[in-house]
């Protein structure tokens, strides 16, 4: 994609090859475990009634069922068992997605843990909700694979951070049930309740259960395969090999203040080509290539994670509000001197966690940042 010319500065961000698209659709999924709560939604809700009667000959037990056996399919993709499903945590499901209909999915304001006992140790949530427009079939197995695919690739959710991925593909949960409604105007609701009993988390050490949850605190999947979110991964830079392993992200990087060198998927540094300094790249995986870490910018080309600032992109506009006199930080996590009031509302488009304070941090202007413990999200 790049001509080889002697120490030449790119300048034109790969956006051709990495920027997501969206469709007229409308989709709203939310994924929660014990200590993070994520919200999805579409900027098109004029969708959510276009409807067809034969969202009425769904065989809302088929699709369930389905659904069991597609999230057991992924997990066993990716080497973990599956999960058991369980007639108190089906109930609590299906008693989540029935309520929808009358409110919506929730943002789990009213997910309550104690319904689930005793499968309510390391309890997660995914909860979603899509018109029959959009799924357009009463096919069990498609409307499975559909929810299970968007819960796996967050494609529509407003700020992606993959929690619904990390809860379904969590190795250290035992226990499932699924939640499926059918609403009278079309809309179609599900939830998947996710939890251990006593006897099963005893099973796990307890460290590894904490750090496994940690990784909701970044905005990118752990490394893990799909075969239908993957159908369309082609190119060598999605193959995975003993000393290359990925990771899916939504966002991009931010270079530094000086040429930023330019690496092949084997690690190699590529000759004369670097990217130009305090320059944004669109980035779709984050590869660790002989154990050190790369974001990929374009096909076959990588920058090593030294020499940049990661952030994920939002997919609609979203804005804060200040909650205190607020420090401006650069690309490099260091506080510019600057400070943003108290009370002050302001458009952003990414987040990033600030690689000295390692506290998440939004997009407030070029170079410019606030940290999320001065702010809040609108």
């Amino acid at each position: 994609m790049f001509s080889k010319i002697k120490k030449t500065t790119i300048l034109v961000i790969a956006s051709t090859l990495l920027t997501t698209t969206l469709g007229e659709t409308v989709i709203k999924a939310e994924s929660i475990d014990n200590s993070a709560a994520e919200t999805a939604t579409t900027n098109d809700s004029s969708l959510m009634a276009t409807t067809q009667s034969s969202y009425e000959d769904i065989d809302v037990a088929a699709v369930k069922a389905n659904m069991l056996t597609e999230l057991n399919r992924l997990r066993s993709q990716n080497n973990l068992q599956p999960l058991i499903s369980v007639n108190v945590l089906t109930n609590y499901a299906q008693s989540r997605t029935d309520s929808f209909t009358n409110t919506g999915v929730d943002n789990h304001s009213n997910w309550n843990t104690s319904d689930m006992y005793p499968y309510n140790l390391t309890a997660e949530e995914n909860i979603s909700q899509m018109p029959y427009s959009m799924i357009g079939t009463t096919d069990p197995l498609t409307i499975a694979q559909k929810v299970t695919n968007e819960f796996y690739s967050e494609e529509y959710d407003r700020t992606p951070d993959y929690g619904h991925r990390k809860n379904i593909l969590n190795p250290y949960v035992t226990y499932v049930g699924i939640g499926v409604t059918v609403a009278d105007n079309g809309m179609i609701y599900f939830s998947q309740e996710i939890g251990n009993d006593e006897a099963s988390r005893d099973k796990f050490d307890p460290s590894t259960i904490a750090n496994y949850d940690a990784t909701r605190q970044n905005d990118y999947a752990n490394p893990s395969k799909y075969d239908i979110a993957d159908s369309k991964r082609t190119s060598a830079d999605y193959t995975t090999r003993d000393d290359y392993q990925i990771a899916d992200i939504r966002g991009g990087v931010s270079t530094k203040n000086y040429n930023t060198p330019l690496y092949d998927r084997y690690g190699n540094k590529r000759d004369n080509l670097d990217l130009s300094p305090n320059s944004d790249w669109l980035s779709d995986i984050i590869a660790t290539i002989n154990g050190k870490t790369y974001y990929h910018v374009s096909n076959d080309g990588f920058v090593s994670s030294k020499d940049v600032l990661p952030w994920a992109k939002f997919l609609y506009g979203s804005s804060i509000t200040t909650t205190t006199e607020a420090n401006i930080y650069d690309n490099n996590g260091n506080f510019t001197g600057r400070k943003v009031t108290a009370g002050s509302k302001m458009a952003i488009d990414r987040r990033a966690i600030n690689p000295l304070t390692k506290i998440k941090m939004y997009h407030i202007g070029v170079n410019a940042w606030v940290q999320e413990n001065q702010a809040k999200l609108n």
